[in-house]
């Protein structure tokens, strides 16, 4: 099936796409799956902003029609005005015809069965029914027009990604410092999340920044005081929206049922607050998941109240750098090194990142977290109802998931760094974990990544092994081998000196002779099995992302990685990664920092 093409300019073809695959994973599980019937069609054209009438639908799906896919979709979007906000309100006040800002059942009735296309009464009430949200009797433009916020402002990425799920969101704003330095002085970015629940895609990201540069006016209320402490609807008379409704929902409470239907709470307060507890510290870094840990793990699974701290959030982190690795969470790595404490983590400012520790300040690196996870997912009820799709890692995170993978046979994807690249895998029933060496991890309960839900996964791992932390981490190490894994960031460089670093690696690798070259360290050999830039298609819709990194691959799974990112007025930054593999037994207990060295000169 063909349709004629409008023109359109080729640098809006890939935001063009973006969209299409978007309105077609809201209706259906995978871009490969196809249109069976007309009603199919409307939705997924409505998902995609269009309004189709009668005519059109039946312009595009004949008698002979049995089936359509994603590229016949793309080729009749193309066709079809997109129905614009304007458009919507325009129509809206035709309807109401008193002007009240109200549609009443009487005036939808009047629209709906005298003018264009006529429908039934019986159809008409079926709409009117679902329209009237809050079944009031009467539509208003605040029923298209719906704004939610979390009491008192607060509320994590992850909460967020689950909150755009269930209320099934057009999308979500998130004000966020990430795990950089808040505060007046510090950093502050403003992040979009699609209807998905993940993170926007770059097409989408880049059409915002373009309409950015061409705003001449906005338009601002500062008369309008919202309560943000006050759960409940607040309405307001504004002139563009009659009304306009805020409302402030509970923070915590969407995610944390989302999260009772993913764990066995019994089994958690059992390790937590039975005879036989463990003792526990968490370190919210007065971020935004304090307020998360606090009622989820502190007063629903009886955790003492002490076994949580910094959960108060604060615009400024307390100061303090809100990033969960050794350095910027040196506090609670002390704490955990006192023997105090069975098992201990930390959260980044806005929840998405956390460390693992166990006791004694035992370090689990965030690509052997992942591994643990995988290799015991099948005892998180979650994984029993939906089974395991598969596994993702970023690429310069470590192959332990690999291991884990191949020896349990399940399907892994490695993907450019990016969780956007996880979510399309997610959003096409591909995977159900994944994990980046930056101290992420997540499953597909949400499109983001979850520190709450790792250390509660965590969690449910030692209340079913009734092991330690680092008893577990040693038993997966003998069982799958270990990856000693390193990374080291070489920040303001000199930019012209970091690309030529860059060519000068390239010549070198991609030298037909590098690839069967044997370097030796220690009592150790590494033969290169593939020297490549790292290239990767995604199953999904098949869209290209090159040159995501310099690979060195050696013969036993072991690998180098160069990253260069940033070319601005501060110069570049330089990324080195050095994953070598260990299944020695006698040698996987080495220190990682004098392994890895060894490796690097």
């Amino acid at each position: 099936m063909s349709f004629q093409e409008s023109p359109r300019a080729a640098e809006e073809e890939e935001t063009f796409y973006v969209h299409c695959r978007a309105a077609y994973l809201a209706v259906f599980r995978s871009s490969l799956a196809n249109i069976s019937s007309k009603q199919q069609l409307c939705r997924v054209l409505q998902q995609a902003g269009r309004n189709p009438s009668h005519a059109t639908l039946n312009k595009y799906w004949t008698n002979r029609t049995a089936k359509l896919n994603f590229d016949d979709f793309c080729e009749i979007l193309k066709c079809e005005k997109k129905t614009e906000e304007i458009d919507l309100m325009r129509a809206f006040k035709k309807m109401d015809v008193n002007g009240d800002g109200y549609i009443s059942h009487s005036e939808l009735e009047m629209a709906l069965t005298t003018r264009g296309e006529k429908m039934t009464n019986e159809e008409m009430n079926a709409i009117f029914s679902l329209a009237d949200v809050n079944k009031d009797g009467k539509l208003d433009y605040a029923e298209i027009n719906h704004l939610v916020i979390g009491q008192n402002g607060i509320m994590s990425t992850p909460a967020v990604s689950c909150v755009i799920r269930k209320i099934k969101a057009v999308g979500g704003i998130i004000l966020t410092a990430s795990h950089n330095p808040g505060g007046p002085n510090g950093d502050f970015g403003i992040k979009y999340n699609i209807s998905s629940g993940g993170p926007a895609p770059e097409g989408i990201t880049n059409k915002i920044f373009d309409i950015s540069k061409n705003l001449q006016e906005y338009l601002i209320c500062p008369e309008l005081k919202v309560d943000l402490s006050k759960i409940g609807k607040q309405t307001f008379e504004v002139d563009t929206f009659k009304p306009f409704t805020v409302e402030i929902v509970d923070s915590v409470e969407a995610y944390a049922e989302m999260l009772r239907g993913i764990f066995d709470f019994a089994a958690l307060k059992e390790l937590l607050s039975g005879p036989n507890h463990i003792n526990v510290r968490l370190d919210a870094m007065h971020g935004v998941v304090g307020p998360y840990v606090k009622k989820i793990v502190c007063e629903e699974l009886g955790s003492p109240a002490n076994s949580a701290v910094n959960c108060v959030p604060q615009e400024d982190f307390g100061g303090h750098h809100p990033d969960p690795n050794l350095t910027y969470a040196a506090d609670l790595v002390n704490t955990m090194k006192g023997g105090e404490y069975d098992f201990g983590a930390a959260f980044d400012g806005d929840g998405d990142r956390n460390m693992v520790l166990g006791k004694h300040g035992f370090f689990v690196n965030p690509s052997d977290s992942v591994a643990v996870i995988a290799a015991n997912i099948t005892g998180i009820p979650y994984f029993q109802k939906t089974g395991v799709k598969g596994l993702a890692r970023s690429m310069p995170t470590s192959g332990a998931l690999d291991n884990v993978a191949k020896a349990l046979k399940m399907q892994l994807y490695e993907t450019p760094t990016g969780w956007k690249f996880f979510g399309n895998l997610m959003d096409a029933g591909k995977l159900s974990l994944c994990g980046e060496e930056s101290f992420g991890t997540g499953s597909d309960h949400i499109r983001e990544k979850d520190g709450l839900w790792a250390v509660l996964a965590w969690l449910s791992i030692l209340a079913t092994r009734k092991q330690s932390v680092e008893e577990i981490m040693k038993d997966h190490w003998q069982k799958f081998g270990r990856n000693f894994f390193t990374r080291y960031d070489y920040e303001e460089v000199d930019s012209d000196a970091a690309n030529k670093m860059i060519k000068d690696l390239e010549t070198t690798m991609f030298d037909a002779s590098f690839v069967g070259k044997k370097f030796s360290s220690g009592d150790k050999t590494y033969e290169v099995a593939v020297a490549d830039n790292f290239a990767y298609t995604d199953p999904v819709d098949g869209s290209v992302s090159k040159n995501q990194g310099l690979r060195i691959i050696f013969s036993d799974g072991s690998r180098i990685i160069f990253r260069l990112s940033g070319t601005g007025s501060a110069g570049a930054t330089i990324r080195l990664y050095i994953d070598s593999y260990e299944k020695d037994p006698q040698k996987i207990y080495q220190d990682p920092q004098v392994r890895e060295m060894r490796i690097a000169q």
